[in-house]
């Protein structure tokens, strides 16, 4: 491996650490999320909530399916998706 490539390689691990998430800040961004729709629910009604809670649904569903399909399986691969999708919290 050459200097480039070892810069490369060092650079895409920062990165790596960077974007990591965990379990704890996904649970925070679940609850963010229910309390944000929550009250938008309260002040507008039902419809923006059941639209943003759908597409948080289909992203669940299309990480999940992204997980399984690279081969990860049983709670490990729902613990993922669930990080994929909620675990924005980290960055706030």
């Amino acid at each position: 491996m050459n200097a480039y490539e070892r810069v490369l390689a060092e650079d895409r691990r920062v990165l790596r650490e960077l974007l990591r998430s965990s379990r704890g800040a996904a649970h925070c961004g679940l609850v963010l999320t229910s309390v944000a729709l929550g009250v938008v629910g309260y002040f507008d009604g039902p419809r923006w909530p059941l639209i943003i809670g759908g597409v948080f649904a289909v992203w669940f569903a299309l990480a999940l399916t992204v997980v399984r399909h690279r081969g990860g399986r049983g709670w490990k691969s729902i613990e993922r998706a669930y990080v994929a999708t909620f675990g924005w919290a980290q960055w706030l």
